[in-house]
Order: C-alpha cells, then sequence, then structure tokens
C-alpha cells in the first residue's frame, strides 16, 4: 500500500480530449500552450509544451457529437504560473493569436485567466495571490473567502489589459494580487 509520501510524488501528467474538429482544436491549443505535437496518429495527436513526452493528447472519432454545456463532468483545467508576470505575458501572447479570456477573476487566493476553447471547454491559467501555499490554505478559510465564493463568478471580475498595467510598471506582488478587489 502507498504511503503518503509516495503518493505525493505523483502529479497529473497529461490531460486528454475528444474532439469534433481535431484541426481546429490542434492548432488552439498548441497556441494556448505553445505546444507542439510529438506524434500524431491521423485521427489523433500527442502534444507537450516542456520535457514531458506528452501533456495533452487530442483525438476525434466518427461519432463524437458536440457536448452539452451543462453536462456534469470536468468543468475546467488549471494551470499554474509562477508570478504575475508569467500571467501577463501569456495573456499577451494569446492575445496576439485573437484568444482572450472568458473570464477574468480574481478568486482571493489566487488571480485567474479563464480561456474557452473553440469547443466550450475551459482552461485555466492562475497565479497564487500568496507568497506561500500556507498562505493560500490559510486565507481559504475565511469568511472573506466564504464570500467571495459566491456564483456566478466566484470572485472579482478585473481587467487583463490592468493587469498587464500593473506588471509592466512595476507595481507589488500585494498590488497585484488585490487587483480587480473594491477598494
Amino acid at each position: 500500500m502507498p504511503t503518503n509520501s509516495e503518493f505525493s510524488k505523483k502529479y497529473v501528467s497529461h490531460y486528454g480530449l475528444r474532439v469534433r474538429d481535431l484541426q481546429k482544436m490542434t492548432d488552439w491549443y498548441g497556441k494556448f500552450l505553445d505546444a507542439r505535437i510529438e506524434h500524431d496518429m491521423g485521427f489523433g495527436v500527442f502534444m507537450t509544451f516542456d520535457d514531458e513526452h506528452h501533456r495533452l493528447v487530442i483525438f476525434t472519432t466518427d461519432d463524437t457529437v458536440e457536448k452539452d454545456p451543462n453536462a456534469a463532468g470536468v468543468e475546467h483545467v488549471a494551470l499554474g504560473l509562477p508570478d504575475f508576470a508569467g500571467l501577463a505575458d501569456h495573456y499577451e501572447r494569446l492575445k496576439a493569436y485573437g484568444i482572450t479570456p472568458s473570464l477574468p477573476v480574481n478568486h482571493g487566493f489566487t488571480t485567474s485567466l479563464y480561456y474557452t476553447d473553440p469547443e466550450g471547454n475551459q482552461i485555466e491559467l492562475s497565479v497564487d495571490n500568496f507568497a506561500t501555499k500556507d498562505e493560500c490554505r490559510a486565507w481559504m478559510k475565511t469568511e472573506t473567502m466564504a464570500q467571495l465564493m459566491e456564483p456566478p463568478n466566484f470572485g472579482d471580475v478585473f481587467d487583463p489589459e490592468e493587469l498587464v498595467r500593473l506588471v509592466r510598471g512595476g507595481a507589488s506582488q500585494a498590488e497585484i494580487a488585490r487587483i480587480g478587489q473594491p477598494e
């Protein structure tokens, strides 16, 4: 039986998408993730953006149908970034491709840009608002967190252009972490 320390060494290695339009989705994720195809099967591709052999597999079958947007299942996949500069860089890189966030939101403990791919799947780019994971976990236990997590946005919506202005203007991490929050 695995111990807790053995389990903690596990990681999410990849995710898979069954799609209707293989070419469109391969192009979109290639741009979004700055990913390359490692293997093309004809009916699908294995893609990666780092030294892992694949982080994403995209495939199609003749009987693939459109996904009901309210169907139960995976709601989104989130990718963490190390800092706000990285979030601003990715925002600008994607914007140059015409890919813009469907929801920029400050969750209090994280700041996130949610994107919707051409077939309606959501993918999030996220940065912690605190210096440590312990600080994030502590904040999650606050009454402020409970109030902030009210639907529909689960946080404070912000303008991603303001994120870029703050980052490029040399604002502190603490200032940027308050983006979108009421004064």
